[in-house]
């Protein structure tokens, strides 16, 4: 004679109760079955990859982190309305300090080695600036008279 397994029934009450009250609380409103169209507004962000923007900080050492609130600092400064995501990573090394590297969709943009000393992470973000405001020009204009007929920006 089998034996019959309580646990997994009551496992699978909880599961439909709990179905059950998350449906409930939609309403009729937001229903699938209901003819009213869904605002796309509500579900989609308005930008294609979400938040834009952003300087991600993946430095370890004083010295990345001198760079980074430089850099950080002085590109926002030069372009308010940054349009694009980059992350600042950094590797140490054992002689020479940090190798320092900007990407942009997983793609190296600009790299540079930091040598000890504050003045220089000053310098080296000055130039990485420069450099970076050169790429977002040309990034804009690759993307502008890019032929997007068959494939998504992120695709190219």
């Amino acid at each position: 004679m089998k034996r019959f397994n309580f646990r997994f029934v009551i496992l699978i009450i909880f599961t439909l109760v709990a179905f059950y009250s998350v449906a409930e609380d939609e309403g009729s409103n937001n229903s699938i079955d209901s003819n009213q169209p869904i605002d796309e507004t509500k579900i989609l962000p308005d930008t294609e990859g979400g938040i834009n923007g952003l300087i991600v900080d993946q430095t370890m050492t004083v010295l990345g982190r001198n760079f980074y609130f430089y850099f950080s600092q002085k590109l926002n400064e030069e372009h308010e309305n940054l349009s694009i995501n980059l992350s600042v990573k950094e590797r140490p090394t054992a002689l020479s300090g940090s190798i320092i590297t900007i990407f942009h969709f997983n793609t190296p943009i600009y790299r540079t080695s930091l040598s000890p000393g504050l003045q220089q992470a000053e310098l080296k973000a000055d130039q990485a600036v420069d450099s970076i405001s050169y790429y977002l020009l040309r990034w804009k204009l690759d993307r502008k008279f890019s032929d997007k007929t068959d494939l998504a920006p992120d695709e190219l």
